[in-house]
């Protein structure tokens, strides 16, 4: 056997992989996709508005500079997820979760941006600490249960390490040859939506009267895309074996039109 030459082929379907899973589950998950999609476009929104009004002060700056990274995260994050590669959107999504964290963080309190602006380091235990005790921030116990569920499946931890059965039945197994399960998968994508249920609910409040002022209808579209967010999160928890059915559904009406 060529084993240089088996490799350079392998090498070139691992696109042809990618390709195929990608145009899976987007059709198992037009109605998660639809939501994301308006997501990322009022984000898109807000950033254009933004760009014609200078920052108030520093945490207004790093708010800012704190949005344009969350965003970059989530959107590639998303992709990652339809592509196969969901297992490693898992360091993004915990990017994204401590960054949202700060934006809630630096909202209620300014001077601790100045400081992060300075150089200061700040743990998101002091973070879940302050949010806990503030009416306005959210349950320390939920915000840790989601960290540690980003930083158990970001570190090597055999439970989120895949079995990838190689020179046991399995003679290829890099990209994403492998079929994922419709149910991980709608976990990935809840994950995902209530990051960007919470990123754009932050950033709408602290920009609402900058946002009211430059565009009248953007409240309304916010909160028509929030609603729609919360129904089909609720479904994608309901339905995960409707997920499967899709899915099989699918590869029998793709298998017979060949």
């Amino acid at each position: 056997m060529n084993y240089s030459r088996a490799a350079i082929k392998e090498h070139k379907r691992l696109n042809e992989y990618t390709e195929t899973r990608f145009c899976e589950m987007s059709k198992i998950c037009r109605d998660e996709i639809e939501v994301l999609t308006e997501y990322e476009e009022l984000i898109c929104r807000v950033t254009v508005i933004l760009g014609s009004c200078p920052p108030r002060e520093v945490a207004d700056r790093s708010v800012r500079d704190l949005l344009a990274d969350i965003f970059d995260f989530l959107y590639v994050s998303r992709r990652l997820i339809l592509e196969g590669y969901a297992t490693t959107a898992f360091p993004l999504l915990r990017r994204a979760f401590e960054c949202i964290s700060l934006i809630n963080y630096f909202i209620l309190s300014p001077n601790k941006a100045t400081e992060w602006d300075g150089g200061k380091q700040i743990s998101n235990v002091e973070i879940r600490k302050y949010l806990d005790s503030h009416p306005m921030g959210e349950s320390e116990k939920s915000m840790k249960d989601s960290y540690a569920f980003f930083s158990r499946a970001t570190h090597p931890n055999r439970g989120y390490i895949p079995d990838r059965f190689l020179g046991e039945g399995n003679r290829s197994v890099l990209g994403a040859i492998g079929v994922p399960d419709p149910r991980v998968i709608a976990g990935y994508i809840y994950r995902l939506l209530e990051l960007w249920f919470w990123f754009v609910v932050l950033i709408s409040h602290y920009y609402r009267d900058m946002l009211h002022s430059a565009d009248k209808t953007y409240i309304n579209d916010y909160m028509k895309v929030a609603k729609k967010a919360k129904g089909v999160g609720e479904e994608l928890i309901k339905n995960k074996r409707k997920l499967w059915e899709r899915q099989h559904n699918e590869r029998i009406n793709s298998a017979s039109k060949k």
